[in-house]
């Protein structure tokens, strides 16, 4: 029987690589994003199921998993990828746009593993939970304070559902991007200097790609590492193991 994935965020960017990475390892896919055309585009390229949700929306959230359960009678695996990251400096960002943040970086991430676990739980799936992290886990900016919060707390959660869930055969693990090359970053990292920058700080030589990311969840996702719980796995070609 074939695995089933849930991806959130994934009509585009790392969630999207994920899901294709997935998908060629012979999972079922199921696209979840805050568009919903845009979800159901991407899911057909892999051909999956797309279905809108905002993750800070519990009902939302349910319904997700009831979509999936109501296509493919089960869910093997949930990849916490939905997040956004305004770059609003610390001293100048609202009340309202921190909160936001944590919403969806963090409080999404909640509701999305609580209900999905109840699910692999009543089914006794040993199931695969990962959270995609950052490199903000460990360092922030002043126009990161939101999302360095957010990644950190992240972390720990992941931790948390991973001694509560152990004992019954689910595993929950992060993975933690460094610098990737999407469709929404290109502006940035493809300009001459920024390209040095790569070349001078990354060891592989490389900037990384979405499916560097899908490589590490699948390799996470697989029966070989059921033992494998409560960590999280940096993938950025090697940059935070050169000394500043």
């Amino acid at each position: 029987m074939k695995k089933v994935a849930i991806i959130t965020g994934a009509a585009r960017g790392i969630g999207f690589g994920i899901a294709t990475c997935l998908a060629r390892k012979g999972y079922h896919i199921v696209i979840a994003d805050m568009e919903g055309a845009a979800a159901r585009g991407a899911a057909r390229k892999v051909d999956g199921l797309g279905v809108a949700c905002d993750v800070t929306q519990r009902d939302q959230v349910a319904n997700l998993v009831g979509a999936a359960l109501r296509r493919y009678k089960r869910i093997d695996v949930l990849v916490n990828n939905a997040g956004i990251c305004p770059f609003v400096n610390v001293m100048e960002m609202s009340p309202a746009m921190f909160q936001k943040t944590l919403d969806v970086n963090l409080t999404g991430a909640f509701h999305c593993t609580q209900l999905v676990a109840k699910e692999m739980i009543a089914r006794q799936i040993k199931g695969r939970i990962l959270f995609i992290t950052s490199l903000a886990v460990n360092v922030s900016s002043a126009m990161q304070g939101d999302y360095a919060a957010s990644k950190a707390g992240l972390h720990m959660l992941m931790k948390s559902f991973a001694i509560a869930l152990g004992p019954r055969g689910i595993t929950c693990n992060a993975v933690a991007p460094g610098m990737i090359l999407t469709d929404m970053t290109k502006f940035h990292w493809e300009k001459p200097e920024n390209a040095a920058f790569i070349k001078q700080r990354v060891p592989t030589g490389r900037i990384g790609t979405p499916e560097d990311i899908g490589h590490a969840v699948a390799l996470l996702c697989s029966d070989e590492a059921e033992y494998i719980n409560g960590v999280g796995l940096i993938v950025d070609g090697g940059h935070q193991a050169v000394c500043a």
